[in-house]
């Protein structure tokens, strides 16, 4: 995922720096307008608590092999606004976070973990150089993150959940083959860590957590259980120009 999103970057840098001479910065900038993107995004996003709890059921229950949580989709559309005779455009984007891990027993059942939840970002973006098929743009902004957690140990099971605010940035490229269809890339880093986790119901007696108790704090190795929605992202989406 890494080593994807630095393709991904060290290409839009070298062709934004070898395409001075042909690519036209607008100068007083566009002529404005609104878009609409819809798109999906691919997150690194690396449960380190879970995993560890992950790799203790593992461990100690025979013949469990839960997978771990390392990445994440967000699934997103997002609104623009670009102002007239500028490079400065606003964009509000709300996405939904998905990421789980599933094994199974041989004998005592599943032994599943799972995170849902909502992210909202308003972003700053600029786009400083451009033409009529190729606009490079960055951006930057703060949002607010929703996560809740689903686990399953055989009869046992846990629902959590937690919420914070965070940042991100990035740049990326939209290549219009029209004036109103374009296609666009993106990474960005996005930092959102989830520090408390409350839980909303527990049953049975569950393996890996040193607390899961109603209306309390989530904990692992007696320390507050912690999740993210931090991580590296590439990001491929459609924008529709209106």
């Amino acid at each position: 995922m890494k080593r994807i999103l630095f393709i991904i970057l060290l290409s839009l840098s070298i062709i934004i720096l070898s395409a001075e001479d042909v690519f036209a910065a607008r100068g007083g900038g566009g002529s404005g307008g609104h878009s609409i993107t819809a798109g999906l995004t691919t997150v690194s996003a690396d449960q380190k608590d879970l995993n560890s709890i992950i790799d203790s059921v593992n461990s100690t229950q025979g013949g469990v092999s839960t997978k771990s949580l390392n990445s994440a989709y967000d699934f997103f559309i997002q609104y623009q606004y670009r102002f007239s005779g500028s490079i400065f455009a606003l964009v509000f984007r709300p996405s939904y976070f998905t990421e789980s891990g599933k094994g199974s027993g041989n004998t005592v059942g599943d032994y599943n973990h799972s995170l849902s939840g909502f992210t909202f970002f308003p972003l700053l973006r600029l786009y400083p150089l451009e033409n009529s098929f190729i606009r490079f743009f960055m951006q930057a902004g703060v949002g607010f993150g929703y996560l809740k957690g689903e686990v399953k140990q055989g009869d046992a099971s846990l629902s959590y959940s937690g919420s914070n605010f965070g940042a991100q940035a990035g740049l990326g490229a939209e290549f219009c083959f029209t004036e109103n269809h374009c296609m666009t890339l993106e990474g960005n880093v996005r930092y959102l860590p989830i520090e408390r986790n409350v839980a909303d119901s527990v049953s049975g007696t569950l393996t890996g957590f040193t607390q899961a108790q109603n209306g309390r704090e989530v904990e692992y190795d007696q320390n507050d259980m912690a999740t993210t929605m931090s991580g590296i992202q590439g990001v491929l989406g459609y924008t529709y120009n209106f």
